[in-house]
């Protein structure tokens, strides 16, 4: 890999070894960025950490029937990080994501503070994101920075992308604002509660009906802290992991061209059960993937 897009990436940080396929469809990158983070630092060990719990769970999807240790993923390393400059993270982050999408790949970023998106989105391109995540992310700055993790939707619904978020509860007057002006869809738990799996996923796929390329951005606060405690800012309240990996095999489909897990810190994880649901939502998410793309 001699692209000079690569200069950042390091392939000694990989882990997937024991499963490590260069001809699978799935490329992993670590993301280790968490320069931003408000509350509970931490998610820079994030990818490390969901890789090692990764190789001591089953690759075996019963909800698909799919082995995706027999399909395997590519391992590629992680992403270098400038230790201070966000903005020049999601540039090498960008540029990373882009060679490996222009070469038909499958994207899956580990975070990482939510900010990596940005550069994932901006590298990919895809037209429609669907977020996973306790707070809309719409702020237009955030303690005077606007590439704080707080505002990674706002800065990838100005490239144009359109947005839904799912599992919110957590917002100021200011993202509601921005959301209802500019068409940005939201669902709380409360009211995914109400419709059910099959509505919900309905009022997504109805929503992304005229999208060719979407990403999927599992921000793990999105999920309750009773199932995910160790993240960077938990909320009450939040979905249980059998909803969200429900709802996501009902909108999975073809156009699905990557998808990533953030902000899991694991100094706030003792137990280690955020990155083992990590690692679990990364393999059943592949599965559906590799499901749709085999039809």
């Amino acid at each position: 890999m001699s692209d000079s897009r690569l200069l950042y990436l390091n392939e000694n940080s990989r882990l997937f070894a024991g499963f490590n396929k260069p001809t699978s469809p799935f490329v992993i990158i670590g993301l280790p960025l968490d320069i931003t983070s408000s509350f509970r630092p931490g998610s820079r060990f994030a990818p490390s950490t969901i890789r090692e719990y990764a190789q001591f769970i089953e690759f075996y999807s019963i909800r698909t029937g799919i082995d995706m240790g027999e399909v395997g993923f590519n391992d590629v390393g992680d992403v270098v990080m400038h230790p201070s400059d966000v903005e020049e993270n999601i540039r090498r982050i960008s540029d990373v994501t882009s060679y490996f999408a222009e070469k038909g790949k499958i994207i899956i970023g580990i975070g990482g503070e939510h900010s990596v998106t940005v550069g994932t989105v901006r590298g990919i391109k895809p037209d429609c994101v669907l977020s996973i995540d306790a707070h809309l992310d719409l702020r237009d700055e955030y303690m005077g920075y606007k590439y704080d993790h707080a505002c990674v939707m706002r800065r990838i619904s100005e490239q144009g992308v359109k947005i839904m978020e799912i599992a919110t509860r957590a917002v100021s007057k200011e993202e509601l604002d921005y959301a209802n002006k500019n068409g940005i869809a939201y669902l709380t738990p409360h009211q995914i509660r109400l419709l059910g799996v099959r509505e919900t996923a309905k009022k997504i796929v109805n929503n992304f009906r005229d999208c060719e390329k979407i990403y999927v951005t599992y921000d793990m606060d999105g999920i309750d802290p009773a199932y995910a405690p160790g993240v960077a800012t938990p909320e009450p309240e939040g979905l249980d992991p059998t909803t969200v990996l429900d709802i996501i095999s009902l909108i999975i489909d073809k156009r699905v061209v990557g998808f990533d897990v953030v902000e899991v810190s694991p100094p706030h994880d003792p137990s280690g059960i955020t990155s083992v649901l990590g690692a679990r939502i990364i393999l059943e998410t592949s599965a559906q993937i590799y499901k749709a793309r085999s039809l």
